[in-house]
């Protein structure tokens, strides 16, 4: 086999490699894409399923009230017609019977006076000739006309012992005052017991809250959490400030598990109906695709991994020995090498685009001094100390090395004389105040450093042609007595 023969035979496993490499990257990447946007399509899917259902029993639960104002406002213009011709209110307790009958969830329909009394009911006298502690009661300057009121009254503060809402009509004066009202009373027992008729999925639920997120009813039921309140929803301080529909997903804090959920506010009425489907089920036929082609894509990738160990072991040693070969291995910085082609990469760019470039020629200052007091090792770490506060002090565009020995470069790009001497003496006086290179005991060795600058010039055709003007700079800053920058004249 000659040369040519052998070199395109080495060529063939590297394309191969690479196809493949290509090949797994765009069907993996492709395989999570479309699984991710599926999961986000079920995820969606059952938000609407939830919102949709939500807002059927917010429908559903609000017919009740919307019959029960019906039935208040036939019996407010019975009692308008009664005040016009003077006749007492009393008198409409049959009427109140009569329409008490009509929707099963009322407990009760009561005509209040215009000093709040109870005067007419429809079932049961017990409060008659009460006062009513309804909010309306204690209103005044009110418009005239029918006005709908609705009041939330827990178990504690019901006069039957039950958790219940009144609505109530009341006729104002011309004046704003009461001159009477109707007052029709829901028991929540009958949401619990009308929630519970709706079948539903393991793990999913239906809940009724009040506008205070107080849970009234739940199925499936859990009636140890009836009349607590329960968390408002991700980035909602309370369920007060939720107007009309939205969606969230979080985990239930009665049982844990975590639920898609559908949110829809009764209109007119402090009623918050919630429906919440189980996530795992939601996602479960999503998740069995998954595991089936995660499982085919990782047996795929597994028995590429056989093939490419040793290619890729090539390229982290062509990689490291890349490093080696541009890095000071010292310091860490870019090492001579590097310096220079990076330096006339610079000068054509400049040129090219007509842009300032500007060159730092850094010395440690008495260096020999300091090898000769404190050892070599001691030595070292001030070279460290002064890469350090290059890599610090300069920008992410410029390029900081290692020239050899104490000698260090800085290539500022688009940096003009002025701008690299506000770079340079920032960078003096940090290695200055440095404390951080110590002996080996643990003494601070204070060490300074000498900085000469050139900038680009006409003349300047070459990178070494712009270093030997920053090195003539750096002498005379040595000349100058040390610790200072000095501009290429």
């Amino acid at each position: 086999m000659n040369s040519s023969s052998f070199q395109r035979f080495l060529a063939r496993p590297v394309i191969a490699y690479g196809l493949l490499i290509c090949l797994l990257i765009a069907m993996g990447t492709w395989l999570a894409y479309d699984f991710s946007r599926e999961r986000e399509r079920s995820v969606a899917e059952t938000s609407r399923m939830a919102l949709h259902k939500s807002q059927l029993l917010s429908s559903l639960f609000g017919d009740t009230f919307i019959s029960a104002d019906y039935i208040l406002r036939d019996v407010a213009d019975h009692i308008e017609s009664a005040l016009a011709r003077k006749l007492p209110l009393a008198d409409l307790t049959p009427l109140l019977a009569r329409k008490l009958a009509t929707v099963p969830a009322l407990t009760q329909l009561a005509i209040l006076d215009d000093k709040c009394v109870f005067t007419a009911m429809g079932k049961s006298v017990t409060l008659r000739f009460n006062k009513s502690n309804q909010r309306f009661c204690s209103t005044r300057n009110n418009e005239p006309g029918q006005s709908l009121h609705i009041q939330y009254m827990p178990a504690e503060k019901s006069a039957s012992g039950n958790a219940v809402v009144v609505l109530s009509r009341v006729i104002y004066s011309k004046q704003g005052e009461v001159q009477a009202a109707v007052m029709a009373v829901i028991s929540l027992d009958y949401a619990q017991r009308w929630i519970e008729t709706f079948s539903i999925s393991t793990y999913d639920i239906l809940t009724i809250l009040d506008q205070d997120g107080i849970l009234i009813a739940r199925n499936p039921p859990l009636l140890k959490y009836l009349g607590n309140r329960a968390p408002p929803p991700p980035g909602k301080t309370s369920f007060d400030h939720i107007r009309g529909t939205m969606t969230f997903i979080t985990q239930s804090p009665m049982d844990g598990r975590e639920r898609i959920f559908g949110l829809s506010r009764l209109e007119k009425f402090p009623f918050i109906t919630i429906v919440g489907y189980d996530k795992e089920a939601a996602l479960k036929s999503w998740q069995q695709r998954a595991w089936q082609f995660s499982c085919g894509y990782l047996a795929l990738v597994f028995l590429s991994i056989a093939f490419l160990h040793a290619h890729l072991h090539t390229i982290a040693q062509s990689q490291t020995l890349n490093i080696l070969a541009t890095t000071d291995e010292l310091t860490g910085i870019a090492n001579r090498r590097y310096l220079l082609k990076s330096g006339e990469q610079e000068i054509v760019r400049a040129m090219r685009y007509e842009k300032p470039l500007s060159v730092l020629m850094i010395d440690i200052d008495l260096f020999k001094a300091i090898n000769d007091s404190w050892g070599h090792h001691t030595g070292d770490r001030v070279i460290r100390n002064v890469a350090d506060q290059m890599r610090a002090i300069l920008r992410s565009v410029d390029i900081c090395g290692r020239l050899g020995g104490e000698e260090f470069t800085a290539i500022l790009p688009e940096t003009d004389a002025q701008g690299a001497f506000a770079l340079a003496e920032r960078l003096r006086l940090a290695v200055a105040n440095s404390e951080d290179a110590r002996a080996d005991d643990g003494q601070v060795i204070r060490h300074s450093i000498s900085v000469g600058i050139a900038t680009l010039s006409p003349d300047d055709s070459r990178f070494e042609t712009l270093l030997k003007r920053s090195d003539l700079a750096l002498y005379q800053a040595k000349e100058n007595g040390r610790n200072r920058v000095q501009t290429a004249s």
